[in-house]
């Protein structure tokens, strides 16, 4: 009995050896954005986009001083296709603050979320922190 179970044990860590560094590149969570104008804030959901789970979107998860509740739940990027580790692009970003979309590309690092909205050649960008 003890055989199997030290097997198994084996079998279980050398999976979960070989999954660390695709999880060190997931940006799969929740992450708050900068505060706007007002000192208003979102937490964002990161994950697959629900019509094509290939692709990366982001979901308003909570708003946070503001009273448009209304925005809760809407995409705030959507369509992010990966073009190496750790990096999205090809995807679109939605403005809260002027209502228009932009280019989008998205840079993970160990401790933030980059997104950047570009018009032509003009990107703009917001580090956003990890809360679970």
């Amino acid at each position: 009995m003890r055989i199997k179970v030290w097997g198994l044990s084996l079998f279980v860590l050398a999976s979960l050896s070989g999954t660390m560094p695709t999880f060190a590149q997931n940006p799969f969570g929740i992450w708050q954005t900068n505060e706007g104008k007002t000192g208003a804030y979102l937490h964002i959901r990161v994950a697959p986009c629900h019509d094509n789970t290939d692709l990366l979107c982001g979901y308003i998860h909570k708003a946070f001083k503001t009273p448009h509740t209304q925005i809760v739940g809407r995409r705030i990027f959507w369509n992010l296709a990966p073009s190496g580790p750790g990096k999205w692009h090809n995807g679109m970003v939605w403005d809260i603050e002027n209502g228009k979309a932009y280019r989008a590309t998205l840079s993970l690092t160990a401790s933030t979320l980059r997104i950047e909205g570009c018009l032509g050649p003009i990107c703009k960008g917001q580090d956003w922190a990890k809360v679970q």
